[in-house]
């Protein structure tokens, strides 16, 4: 009873998760904006994509923790069908029956999980002081990642992976200016534990028939990490160019990102180049653009293009809340169009 519990959960319901990348956080603003924002970098979101950004003149800041779920269609819809079908799930998993609860998750939920489906969800939180000429701040985010499969061969098999991570970020950024030109600097330090496997199952038409006790205990074992990010920001007037230097201490290829962004108070226009280093992306692919209209203080409305794929969302605030959905690519190729996941997301902030 207990495996079928942790199963069901696991594969239906979108545990802690966010990106591929789990030591690199996106928020919802800069996904809705095609992963836009080295160039822009003007509020907390610096703290991930530009550090050097944090010198805005915000002054204190104090950002209460969002939450964000994500998920590819698939996923999605066997989390709105099982919701809504709760007491028929419940009675298939009474039955204890392992031929029985398989076969009948199959045959639901199979055809929408049908090859590679993601769920993902995240949160953050900043407390810091973001001046004109420096900043010093502190962040903290968590997140984890799940992918399923299921195949539809003449046997039917599942496959699910979870992993996830926590991090505490020590961020600092300084300013001066040249005439007309703003030049700021900054860096972020971030320590934290990954942990690389929470459930791993490679079939489960296996599992059914070799069930054991041991089956689905999770491996909870966990690897302490630590980085660095650099970043560099120029502002004239309205204009903005910035660059990032992504695991300074990461012993693999540089992950450099650079981007340009024009910002007023209404209109935000932004162009990012990532993985500059590897060769073995192409330049469509490490291509993005964002844009976010704010046409009234209470309304935000994004949208931009991520390795060529269209990507937008919406946010309204109402009070101190804040709700907001909208849809995004998850690359994981090389060029652009190939290797990615269409994905769906909503959330909400104080």
């Amino acid at each position: 009873m207990k495996k079928q519990i942790i199963f069901f959960l696991v594969v239906l319901v979108s545990v802690m998760a966010f990106s591929f990348d789990l030591s690199f956080y996106n928020s919802f603003e800069t996904l809705m904006m095609g992963n836009t924002f080295t160039g822009i970098a003007n509020d907390i979101n610096a703290v991930y994509y530009n550090p050097a950004g944090l010198t805005n003149g915000g002054g204190f800041v104090f950002d209460i923790p969002n939450l964000n779920a994500n998920a590819s269609y698939g996923i999605g819809s066997s989390v709105v069908k099982a919701l809504t079908h709760f007491n028929e799930i419940k009675t298939v998993l009474d039955s204890k029956n392992n031929v029985y609860i398989a076969n009948y998750f199959l045959k639901n939920y199979g055809q929408a999980l049908l090859n590679t489906n993601r769920a993902v969800v995240g949160t953050n939180g900043y407390v810091g002081y973001d001046g004109e000429n420096f900043a010093l701040g502190v962040s903290a985010f968590s997140q984890a990642y799940v992918q399923t499969f299921v195949s539809n061969d003449i046997i039917p098999s599942v496959s699910l992976h979870a992993k996830a991570a926590a991090y505490v970020e020590g961020v600092g950024a300084l300013a001066f200016k040249i005439f007309n030109a703003k030049f700021s600097f900054g860096g972020a330090y971030r320590y934290g534990y990954v942990m690389p496997q929470i459930y791993s199952i490679n079939n489960l038409s296996l599992l059914v028939v070799a069930s054991s006790s041991t089956a689905l205990n999770p491996n909870l074992t966990y690897e302490a990490t630590s980085n660095i990010d650099l970043g560099l920001k120029v502002s004239v007037g309205h204009v903005n160019f910035g660059g990032l230097w992504h695991n300074v201490t990461n012993s693999s290829t540089p992950d450099l990102r650079i981007g340009t962004g024009f910002v007023t108070r209404n209109l935000v226009i932004g162009v990012d180049f990532d993985k500059l280093l590897d060769n073995r992306y192409s330049f469509f692919r490490r291509l993005h653009i964002g844009v976010k209209y704010t046409p009234f203080d209470f309304v935000k409305l994004y949208g931009g293009l991520s390795a060529g794929w269209f990507v937008g969302g919406a946010e309204l605030k109402l009070g101190f809340i804040k709700l907001y959905g909208g849809t995004y690519v998850m690359n994981t190729g090389f060029h652009a169009g190939y290797g990615y996941q269409r994905m769906y997301t909503i959330g909400f902030g104080l």
